[in-house]
């Protein structure tokens, strides 16, 4: 099958490279250009199956190429790049019949979904994926989120214990299930157990089970959670809040790799792998003595983080619409809808709930809706305001510092803070990154950092 040319307009020569790249990988060819004009020159003569262009361009701007390239060939679709907080820019794009819009630094898997997507819709035969990583149902195509699936492929076989930490309404508990599902343990039970908020007596008796007598109330023997999973996976959630006597027992049952029910006396070993998961801080909670520092480690044996979403929006699309297809569906209503601007707004929004935020916002909308579409002013009053409103005030004045701060801190994580790197993503020069990394405080103004160094 022939290579899929795929345009891509971008005045930066270094960015307009790393594009290339990471499509070329892909399986992909490309035409490359910085101006518009050039284009549809170049699409004159040869078109290309996508056009991937910058908003901002010298003379001609992204949104008008777009509409030179929807008159004269409206089949092909495009992609428009804008700069970290444009929003309102991006959904003026949308409007005009861009595809997809991407937020400056570009995540690579979000740009490798939605170009295939795209292409699907199309009719193109979509050449296999360089990494196709089996999904366990977790929805997105983010950087970071590809990087949850590759390590669940390299740690599930392990025997090993998992540490999985991050933000509320994140997923954890959905990449245990797909630890345990990656595992030789897959055939034998998943059980999970939520730690918090629940008396000593009861964890102890939910998870070692106990015996007939054992307490008020104990009329009969009864096995507990780790008897039950066998050879399975235990999933514990927020063991940070399990009571200090209960990581006592805990702990030695790990090291010993035996229990005994609650009242009783016979040793049961312990055949289960244990997962563990918290949205607190472990290592601070074993300053402050509220957590056993020898549990933590015992824990901590593989570390797994899940970003919370603000760190991957290239999964909030996706989510979307995985959510307003599944809810559709559960309540017999026909498919919904969402316009653009909706969309747009809502993959600007921080979600402090993550994911469990989409899930029951979406729900929410799909339960009120009467038109079959949902729509900007559908949303709650937080998202209906672009990303610089929402940044609290200081004094009376917004602060758009705090807003470039965190663009160029997520660019420079992006690339283990190569600073060369970093600029590239941001679409402007090292030297003009280093001057905004002094203006924030990231670097003093006396400090010479060489590429790849850590601030």
């Amino acid at each position: 099958m022939p290579s899929q040319k795929i345009l891509i307009v971008e005045d930066e020569k270094n960015l307009r490279s790393v594009l290339a790249a990471i499509l070329e990988a892909e399986g992909f060819s490309t035409i490359q250009t910085e101006r518009a004009e050039e284009a549809l020159a170049i699409m004159a003569r040869e078109l290309p199956v996508l056009v991937l262009t910058d908003q901002r361009l010298p003379g001609m701007s992204g949104t008008e190429l777009l509409r030179h390239i929807k008159e004269r060939w409206p089949e092909i679709p495009v992609l428009i790049a804008t700069a970290y907080g444009e929003i309102e820019q991006a959904v003026q794009a949308i409007k005009a019949g861009a595809e997809h819009y991407l937020t400056k630094p570009v995540d690579e898997g979000e740009l490798v979904a939605i170009i295939r997507q795209a292409l699907s819709c199309r009719g193109h035969t979509i050449l296999p994926r360089r990494q196709d990583l089996p999904r366990h149902g977790i929805i997105g195509e983010s950087q970071g989120t590809l990087e949850i699936l590759e390590m669940i492929n390299l740690v599930a076989p392990a025997p090993s214990n998992v540490l999985i930490t991050g933000e509320s309404g994140t997923g954890k508990e959905l990449v245990a299930r797909g630890l345990h599902m990656a595992s030789s343990r897959a055939r034998a039970p998943f059980l999970a157990f939520n730690c918090g908020a629940i008396p000593l007596d009861l964890v102890e008796s939910e998870i070692f089970g106990y015996e007939k007598g054992a307490f008020t109330g104990a009329v009969r023997s009864q096995a507990g959670k780790l008897e039950m999973v066998g050879a399975g996976t235990l999933f514990l959630d927020e063991v940070g809040d399990m009571p200090l006597a209960m990581q006592v027992k805990l702990l030695r049952t790990l090291q010993e790799r035996e229990y005994t029910r609650l009242g009783g006396h016979q040793p049961l070993p312990l055949a289960a792998r244990i997962i563990a998961a918290t949205h607190v801080d472990l290592a601070k909670a074993v300053e402050a003595g509220r957590f056993r520092e020898d549990l933590y480690y015992r824990l901590n044996v593989i570390p797994l983080h899940i970003p919370p979403l603000r760190e991957r929006r290239g999964d909030i699309t996706s989510l979307v619409r995985f959510f307003l297809q599944r809810v559709c569906t559960e309540l017999g209503r026909p498919e919904v809808e969402i316009e653009a601007a909706a969309l747009a707004a809502m993959n600007a929004y921080s979600w402090p709930g993550n994911i469990r935020q989409i899930e029951n916002l979406v729900e929410r909308l799909v339960v009120l809706n009467r038109t079959g579409t949902i729509l900007a002013a559908d949303l709650p009053n937080e998202m209906r305001i672009t990303e610089t409103e929402r940044i609290p005030p200081i004094g009376g004045i917004y602060d758009l510092h705090a807003l470039e701060r965190e663009a160029v801190v997520s660019a420079l994580n992006k690339t283990h803070f190569n600073q060369s790197q970093a600029a590239i993503l941001l679409g402007i020069s090292r030297k003009q990154l280093r001057t905004r990394m002094k203006n924030l405080g990231l670097i003093s103004d006396h400090e010479d950092l060489q590429d790849g160094e850590k601030i």
